[in-house]
Formats: structure tokens, sequence, C-alpha cells
């Protein structure tokens, strides 16, 4: 296995779009919203896949239909379908693909530092690590923490992947706290050091 350069299988969904590194020096994949989708269902037809709510192109469940509207979303477009995020809330976008990774290759979903400063969206399962043995479509929780509704739309780049290589340890179990090797922070956490 070549650990400088893996090979990773990926499926991209239809309406899907791959993963892509903006910039030549980038070492996070940007990652576009292919639908809005459900957090406890999967599909009835692709039992891999979780249930579609919202495809940008049809409402496919009517929980939905009051988030969904007409935007122009690019500068001298054509108004297209949006789902509004409103504050407060919360919307699970599917990322459009699937993948297969060497063990103990793993992705980590990140948020995109514009979509906070900017818009206020932040990923709320971020950091995640999807597994090298998932198969399923990523999901990227955003959350509206503004005060003003913000619009989803298909293709928009809502968060950045990151591959990385794992650790597994072998754990060596000691019989009592006095086995730990002291250190000078202990058991301090939580701010204990100070912030500046």
């Amino acid at each position: 296995m070549n650990k400088e350069n893996p090979n990773v299988k990926i499926h991209v969904l239809a309406e899907g779009f791959k993963p892509k590194r903006e910039t030549e020096g980038a070492v996070g994949y940007d990652v576009r919203l292919r639908a809005v989708v459900s957090a406890h269902e999967m599909d009835n037809q692709n039992p891999k896949l979780r249930r579609t709510l919202f495809d940008f192109d049809k409402t496919v469940d009517s929980s939905v239909e009051r988030f969904v509207g007409m935007k122009v979303v690019e500068k001298g477009g054509t108004p297209e379908p949006v789902y509004r995020l409103e504050p407060g809330k919360m919307a699970l976008g599917g990322i459009g693909f699937c993948t297969e990774m060497p063990f103990p290759l793993c992705y980590l979903t990140l948020p995109r530092s514009g979509m906070a400063s900017k818009h206020h969206i932040v990923v709320a399962n971020a950091p995640g690590t999807v597994d090298p043995d998932y198969r399923g479509e990523a999901g990227i929780i955003l959350y509206n923490c503004g005060t003003e509704s913000f619009y989803l739309h298909r293709r928009m780049r809502i968060a950045q992947i990151l591959f990385t290589w794992a650790l597994i340890p072998t754990f060596e179990e000691v019989a009592s706290h006095a086995e730990l090797i002291a250190s000078n922070r202990g058991a301090g956490g939580f701010g204990s050091t100070g912030t500046s």
C-alpha cells in the first residue's frame, strides 16, 4: 500500500459532485451539496443512502415544503430552487459520493471558514470521522447560528474533507492510576492552563 498517495475508490451519486481541491497548495477537498437528507431514515429504494427530503428539483417530503423556494443564487442567473435554513435550525446535507479507502485511511469533515465568518453557518458534526469501511453518502449537519435565513442551493460548497491516516494503538491496561507516569499537568483540563 502506498501511504504517500493512497488509492481511494469513489462513486459519485446521480446529481452528486466529486470532491475537489480548489488550489494546488490545498490539502482539503471542498464538497458540494447534493440534497437535503433525513438524519434518521434510509431510502426505501437504496438502503445504502439516507432518505432524500429535498433534491433541489422537487420536494420529496412534505415536512420540508415550507423551507423550499426559488432564488437567484448566482449574479445574472435565473431563479433556482433553494432550501431556506432558518436561524437556530439545522439541515443535513448529502455530499454526493461514497468511498472505499484502505485501512486505516479515513477522512474528516470540516467547516469552511467563509461559511462561518460571512454567513454564520457552522458544521455541527465537525470534525466528523468517515471510517474506511463506511460505504454510504456522508452528511454535513449545517447549523444556522446567525439571525437571518440562509439559502442552500445545489452545488454550494458546504464543507471540506481532509484525508488522514489514523493510528490504531495497542492498549496496555494497568491496574491503577499510580502506574501512569506523572506529568506537570496532571488531571488539569477545561482551560486549567489559562488562555494566554
